[in-house]
């Protein structure tokens, strides 16, 4: 027979922490800190885009971030997102024969050369643009930010626990 012991263990019935610490708990400091998170993440992948050093310049600066009352929205203020995240059809140019001027055209090895759209060029199946796959960098953010939302509300809120443990000594 096995002897079982009268006493285990005594359980305090006094709530772990008062009512007033963990109203101190914050968690718009926390979606603060996930916001500028987010936002420097979704910069780092716009910058490694297939795209012109100044496009992706142009293109960090035109997203930014705003807090909703359940949810975090992607702002993205520059008129290029919209064939970068559709993509683009291949597709004579016809609007280059209206340029008064030389179209500049970027090389490769980055040399800068000028050309000119004519109606004859147009005629001969020139300035034809390739088309653009869809970019996948908002899914991509979108995935990155819930992984980071997980992980910073999880250290968040144990560190603020563990603060308002400390001062409830």
């Amino acid at each position: 027979m096995i002897a079982v012991p009268k006493f285990v263990a005594r359980i305090n019935l006094k709530p772990l922490l008062p009512l007033d610490e963990l109203e101190r708990i914050k968690p718009e400091r926390v979606l603060k800190s996930v916001q500028r998170e987010i936002l420097k993440s979704l910069r780092a992948k716009i910058m490694q885009e297939p795209l012109t050093p100044a496009a992706r310049k142009a293109l960090a600066k035109g997203i930014t971030t705003k807090i909703g009352p359940n949810s975090l929205t992607v702002i993205a203020k520059h008129p290029a997102f919209i064939p970068l995240l559709k993509g683009q059809k291949k597709g004579q140019m016809t609007w280059l024969a209206k340029s008064p001027t030389p179209i500049p055209i970027v090389l490769d090895d980055g040399k800068v050369i000028f050309r000119s759209a004519t109606a004859k060029s147009m005629k001969d199946g020139k300035w034809v643009h390739p088309g653009r796959a869809p970019t996948t960098v908002i899914e991509r953010a979108r995935r990155e930010a819930r992984r980071i939302v997980k992980k910073r509300l999880k250290k968040e809120v144990q560190r603020q626990l563990r603060a308002a443990m400390r001062k409830t000594k």
